[in-house]
């Protein structure tokens, strides 16, 4: 990834990174390495988990007179692979990421990578800048589709 993509992966997320290699791992799809592990499942993995603490949290914090069941309604909807896919797109990820030969004559991807693509970059930036970093990422991105009704 060369500085200029980088510079406006930055700027999209509002977010500048200390260490490169982690947002290049984050939009390194599985088809285009040899080993899985140099791909961004395993930054999938761990940034899905961080997006469900910081919505749980969010909607805790926010819907103090929500029962439980109301609260993981709200919940299953926000993390759902549809809403990071929407997300991802809205912002404009899915260009950057890098893909094997096989997949690059699809015009559009599908929405598992698109979503893949947004819990990679959370974790990316949690790796890289701590959970507060993350958190701010995820409120101000979601946050602001909510508002402005995008999905």
């Amino acid at each position: 990834m060369d500085k200029d993509v980088l510079h406006q992966i930055e700027q999209i997320l509002g977010y500048e990174f200390s260490n490169e290699a982690l947002i290049q791992r984050a939009f390194m799809h599985s088809s285009a390495v040899d080993s899985r592990l140099d791909s961004n499942e395993r930054l999938e993995f761990l940034g899905d988990a961080i997006l469900s603490t910081v919505i749980c949290e969010t909607l805790f914090d926010k819907y103090s007179r929500y029962a439980e069941g109301e609260l993981t309604k709200m919940k299953s909807m926000l993390v759902s692979r549809g809403t990071c896919a929407r997300v991802a797109k809205r912002l404009g990820l899915p260009r950057f990421l890098t893909v094997g030969k096989g997949m690059i004559s699809n015009k559009a991807l599908p929405t598992s990578l698109a979503a893949g693509l947004l819990e990679a970059v959370i974790a990316a930036v949690y790796i890289d800048g701590g959970f507060d970093a993350a958190r701010d990422l995820i409120v101000r991105k979601i946050k602001k589709l909510a508002k402005a009704g995008k999905w």
